[in-house]
């Protein structure tokens, strides 16, 4: 290995055990609380060493959250492949989603600060991500209609739009508020999911 490859390598890895400290620190101490102070002393590195990796706190942020949707993107692909129709595709997907959210919670936390207005980021990278994953619940709405299992009467794109926000919204509880609910509530929350799975089913079948 050539004396190029090999600092091109120890730079990915310095990068990557950056972006495991940052994930780290924002788990603990918050997306908004965090600083690069922080990350740097989880990475055990000098601040200047981190600036020349990553210009801001931002620019971690961006990175990790593009990879939390590809992430997700990438199962929602993968689960949907050996379904039959749309309807059982959607709702594939929408387990999956579940899955991946109590496995990642940090992830979540990540999507679910970029959904909201105040981030000042430029979020422009994470467009085709996003695209990519509405798209395919589209599609696999439009398909459920083709093959008869999924209703004709609604318009794909008004039911993409609202499977996101109630699938986020369900997540956004069980995610932030599930020990709450679990203690105060005595609610089971793989059974709030089932019921939220079963309620969006019947509203889909024709």
């Amino acid at each position: 290995m050539g004396v190029a490859e090999r600092k091109l390598r120890e730079k990915k890895q310095r990068e990557e055990a950056i972006l495991a400290a940052a994930k780290q620190v924002f788990q603990q101490k918050g997306l908004v609380a965090a600083t690069m102070d922080d990350i740097a002393a989880v990475a055990e590195l000098a601040k200047g060493t981190l600036y020349r990796h990553y210009r801001s706190k931002e620019d971690i942020m961006l990175l990790i959250n593009e990879r939390a949707l590809q992430e997700m993107h990438g199962q929602f692909v993968q689960v949907t492949a050996a379904a039959a129709t749309g309807l059982e595709k959607i709702l594939r997907l929408t387990q999956a989603y579940y899955a991946f959210c109590l496995a990642h919670p940090a992830y979540f936390d990540f999507i679910a600060f970029f959904e909201s207005p105040f981030p000042s980021t430029n979020v422009a990278t994470l467009y085709a991500t996003n695209t990519a994953i509405r798209e395919l619940v589209m599609h696999l709405l439009e398909q459920g209609m083709q093959d008869g299992s999924i209703r004709t009467d609604l318009k794909a794109e008004l039911l993409t739009n609202i499977m996101w926000a109630s699938s986020y919204g369900i997540m956004q509880l069980i995610v932030s508020r599930g020990g709450h609910l679990t203690e105060n509530q005595e609610i089971n929350l793989d059974e709030l999911f089932a019921t939220y799975l079963t309620t969006l089913t019947a509203g889909l079948r024709p």
